[in-house]
């Protein structure tokens, strides 16, 4: 049995080459906290991301070098799955810092990136989810007291043995700006 056929042609040439990266900011949202039936995703493209009541996602930002992600595939005997992976680099040592990587040691969670390259001519990719299906889980925080390159955690968030279906999510409402209005409106307001 096949589980997918190619249906449509595609231009893999660019006139101009994508910008390489992410954005220094990252929400993390907790696992158990989204709204999976009030969430509408079609075609890998999230429209409407939906937190249950009195939830919110959490911004952790540093330098815009310091996040990095991967996305890799993992045939599997059967089906292939995909490892989504970040690595986040903090520069800062608060205890506000050490609270928050003591928690991600022990919870899971849903990454939503802010990429570089605003999302090619249909814009549909500047926002992308990671670990949305199987969750992010903090898979090291291999650290030294020499701080090398100004960092003093090393973070590595990844599915670990859960696989994803897909490449990361993309995030698109109907245009970028009610896009961002959207990304926005999942972090707490102070």
């Amino acid at each position: 049995m096949d589980c997918a056929k190619l249906s449509k042609g595609l231009v893999l040439d660019a006139c101009k080459r994508a910008i390489a990266g992410l954005r220094g900011t990252v929400i993390l949202i907790n696992y158990d906290d989204i709204d999976r039936v009030a969430t509408i995703e079609a075609n890998n493209v999230v429209s409407t991301l939906q937190l249950k009541t009195g939830k919110f996602g959490y911004k952790f930002e540093c330098k815009d070098e310091a996040v990095v992600g991967e996305q890799n595939l993992q045939k599997g005997k059967y089906l292939p799955g995909w490892d989504h992976v970040l690595n986040i680099k903090a520069l800062a040592k608060t205890q506000d810092t050490k609270d928050a990587i003591e928690i991600l040691s022990k919870g899971k969670v849903v990454a939503v990136v802010d990429n570089k390259e605003v999302g090619g001519t249909d814009k549909k990719t500047r926002y992308e989810m990671y670990g949305y299906e199987s969750g992010l889980v903090l898979l090291e925080s291999a650290n030294t007291t020499e701080m090398a390159d100004e960092t003093v955690y090393n973070l590595k968030l990844g599915t670990g043995d859960a696989k994803e279906n897909s490449l990361p999510k993309s995030i698109y409402v109907t245009s970028a700006a009610a896009t961002e209005t959207m990304v926005n409106g999942l972090i707490a307001v102070a």
